[in-house]
């Protein structure tokens, strides 16, 4: 015998609920170490494709960094600015090259990640008398940041502008590198 579809629904199959967002909610400091990672691949290794082995250790590297810190938001604005430095050390000679992340973002690494710490505090320190001094690497930082929380067509065209009026074509090419990865690679 049949049971009619009306004693079906009513039997005891639990109901289920769909949670909005629980899931796939990220921590805001794996956001930055997820934003960092993007910026770093994106300025120092952009033709490389790694391992998801090596993605893992490397962000672990920067989320130590980044734990570590007592602001985040300004480890990450500092964090930037040292990866374009050492970007800006390896482009300016010949012979010079990055290593894998995982190495270079070792805390034991002086010649890595490490090693842009110094270069980071004489920039800080001519701020003090020269607050504009390098201030496009600085506002580039910004755009990652900002970029990262919220990829509107608006901040992509306000940070484009930006690079275009500052006559900076290198720094203008690598955020739109970086928002091109972080829209479509997913590490």
């Amino acid at each position: 015998m049949r049971q009619s579809t009306t004693s079906l629904q009513h039997s005891n199959i639990p109901e289920l609920k769909a949670i909005k967002g629980a899931l796939f909610e990220t921590s805001p400091v794996e956001h930055l170490v997820n934003a960092a990672w993007n910026f770093a691949y994106s300025s120092l290794w952009n033709s490389t494709q790694f391992s998801a082995k090596e993605i893992r250790y490397a962000k672990e590297k920067i989320e130590e960094y980044f734990t570590l810190a007592k602001n985040p938001r300004k480890a990450f604005l500092s964090f930037c600015q040292r990866v374009l430095l050492a970007r800006q050390y390896v482009n300016t000679a010949r012979g010079r090259y990055m290593p894998l992340p995982s190495v270079w973002f070792d805390k034991n690494n002086e010649y890595g990640f490490v090693g842009t710490k110094n270069w980071y505090t004489e920039i800080k320190n001519v701020r003090v008398s020269l607050p504009t001094y390098k201030e496009e690497i600085k506002a580039l930082a910004e755009a990652v940041l900002e970029y990262s929380e919220e990829p509107t067509l608006q901040n992509f065209t306000y940070w484009r502008s930006y690079f275009i009026e500052k006559g900076t074509p290198g720094l203008l090419n690598l955020f739109q590198v970086a928002a091109i990865n972080q829209q479509y690679i997913r590490a």
